[in-house]
């Protein structure tokens, strides 16, 4: 949903970003490997960024006067959020700020303007889906409709 809303609204800005995977990123990797990615998202030079205080003060200085437009998925520690998004004074006018997360635990210490949670799909929805990536048709193969039923149901 938000790389929809992404693609669909980043005409309206001056520079976007789409980081995917944070948490899985975060831990894979230092956190100013992913705020080199923002910075390279956006066309800005990361080659001063050596430690996060580094990277905060470049994101901040280089975007606080543009129009931006920055997605943060599958964000799940608030340091994620200070570190790649600090407060709205780092960016310009008219910025918005999406951030998916499966904790709204993490987004107590922000300036949330507006939560939105997501409704699962239907359970015959949620089937027909699952069985369009996984068998590429509408109904599952032969001799797998029973487990292509427990899969949807387990996954809810």
């Amino acid at each position: 949903i938000a790389r929809a809303v992404f693609e669909t609204i980043r005409c309206r800005f001056e520079v976007t970003c789409f980081l995917a995977d944070v948490r899985e990123n975060c831990e894979k990797k230092d956190i100013t490997d992913i705020q080199k990615q923002l910075l390279d998202q956006m066309n800005i030079s990361s080659n001063a960024v050596y430690n996060k205080y580094d990277g905060r003060t470049i994101i901040q200085n280089s975007l606080r006067l543009k129009k931006v437009l920055l997605v943060l998925d599958d964000v799940n520690h608030e340091k994620q959020l200070e570190n790649l998004a600090g407060e709205r004074a780092w960016f310009g006018p008219g910025s918005r700020i999406i951030i998916t997360t499966r904790d709204l635990e993490v987004l107590k210490e922000q300036e949330v303007h507006e939560t939105y949670k997501v409704e699962g799909l239907v359970k015959s929805e949620a089937f027909n889906l699952f069985c369009l990536k996984a068998f590429k048709q509408l109904e599952p193969t032969e001799g797998f409709l029973d487990l292509s039923k427990e899969v949807v149901k387990y996954s809810g």
